[in-house]
């Protein structure tokens, strides 16, 4: 019997597309085996810009756009979050019936080296994910140790910007319905934060899977609470949490890595026009880094004791 290809599944709905491709295509020139990419369009439809198509075919990889008509009525997002972030597990659902794994990937991840994501796949569980590097280590949220314990939950807390979902067991688990119960009850209290909760999608999320997840190698999402720490510089997948994206590239965020993997998306699918701070005005960035000292140093102890756990 044929192995079924990896399902990538990106959601948008549409304001930061540019996001949505460049990364679909750092993905397709990075990954080592062919791969189905699948662009799900919350509310509207759209057809992928056709360098797009051309890059990613070339490398074998299919493309294909969806369009999810119902959204999440009556939920706001929060700050660069839009509500558009409570579908995920409905554009899960949307490509389940032709993939044994889907891989779910926010919009702001990029592929930073050569990668397989058969690497990611849930060996025992429904799903394999990477910590939320912030919350987990009690960065974000020091009482988040003592909400778990006061409410029954495991001290375990995924970040939702990459997923890899064996699907039978995802769906034999309930964790789809028991996510759309979750959301509902989360608007009104999070058990993670006790009391009312800024992360819209995610906190439903870990609270559906009741802690039946595999934890992945950090390098497979390292979120930019680590960033300009080591753990970034060796990410095979950058996750730009937070307002500011890896879009537009700005000379004090970006370093050398970056620049190469913009560059070669740029070079392969100029359609995209990205604009690329060049390599002369690296100054910022250093200065940036020597200004975050003590960001720096505070998450990277946190995540070297985290890790040790």
């Amino acid at each position: 019997m044929t192995e079924r290809r990896i399902g990538v599944v990106y959601l948008t709905d549409g304001r930061r597309d540019d996001l949505t491709y460049a990364s679909a295509v750092a993905l397709g020139l990075s990954h080592s085996r062919e791969i189905d990419i699948h662009i799900v369009q919350s509310g509207f439809r759209s057809a992928p810009p056709p360098a797009v198509l051309r890059v990613l075919q070339a490398k074998g990889h299919r493309l294909a756009t969806h369009t999810l008509s119902t959204v999440y009525r009556g939920r706001s997002g929060h700050g660069h979050i839009t509500s558009t972030a409570y579908e995920k597990a409905e554009a899960i659902a949307v490509v389940s019936g032709e993939h044994d794994v889907v891989c779910y990937l926010d919009n702001d991840t990029l592929a930073m080296s050569p990668l397989d994501l058969a690497a990611a796949a849930p060996k025992t569980q429904p799903l394999a994910a990477v910590p939320d590097l912030s919350i987990s280590t009690g960065f974000d949220n020091p009482a988040f140790f003592e909400n778990c314990d006061k409410h029954g939950l495991e001290r375990r807390y995924f970040n939702s910007g990459l997923m890899a979902i064996n699907v039978s067991r995802w769906i034999g688990a309930g964790i789809p319905e028991r996510y759309d119960s979750a959301v509902k009850e989360h608007a009104d209290f999070c058990p993670y934060w006790d009391g009312s909760c800024i992360h819209i999608d995610q906190c439903a999320l870990n609270i559906a899977a009741n802690g039946a997840w595999e934890t992945l190698p950090l390098e497979f999402n390292v979120q930019k609470s680590a960033f300009q720490t080591a753990y970034w510089d060796r990410a095979l997948i950058r996750h730009y949490t937070g307002p500011e994206k890896f879009l537009p590239a700005v000379a004090h965020r970006i370093d050398s890595k970056e620049r190469s993997v913009l560059g070669r998306i740029s070079c392969n699918c100029g359609e995209l026009g990205l604009n690329i701070p060049p390599a002369y005005l690296g100054l910022p960035y250093r200065v940036n880094r020597l200004r975050r000292r003590a960001d720096r140093t505070k998450i990277s102890r946190l995540l070297d004791g985290f890790l040790v756990v």
